[in-house]
């Protein structure tokens, strides 16, 4: 286990030391970078995290005014059943019409 742990902490110093190597790079910029980098995860990740309490709190809103508007709702549908329910005979004698018009065209 020993061995293990020394391999590897000898492995990652070999390749930050060629990383740094290959960027001509100072340990302390490369440790400034480091730290800018998360600091700006950081900042990222408290911006998503506003954003989805946003999300959220819109998200209550709207069902709560769902909830109001329901009623609405419900009356609207039962209402264009009902208009749906009144024109169905003349929509029936339409489309007979239209079948016979088309008949007739078919014949000539």
């Amino acid at each position: 286990m020993k061995r293990f742990l020394t391999s590897v902490l000898l492995t990652a110093g070999a390749s930050l030391a060629l990383h740094l190597y290959q960027k001509k790079q100072t340990p302390l910029s490369f440790a400034r970078e480091v730290v800018n980098n998360v600091q700006t995860k950081k900042q990222a990740l408290t911006e998503v995290e506003h954003q989805q309490a946003a999300v959220r709190h819109r998200l209550v809103a709207f069902q709560r005014e769902l909830a109001k508007a329901q009623p609405v709702i419900d009356d609207l549908t039962k209402s264009v059943d009902q208009f749906q329910f009144k024109i169905q005979p003349h929509l029936d004698k339409l489309s007979d019409r239209l079948e016979n018009v088309g008949k007739t065209h078919a014949n000539d």
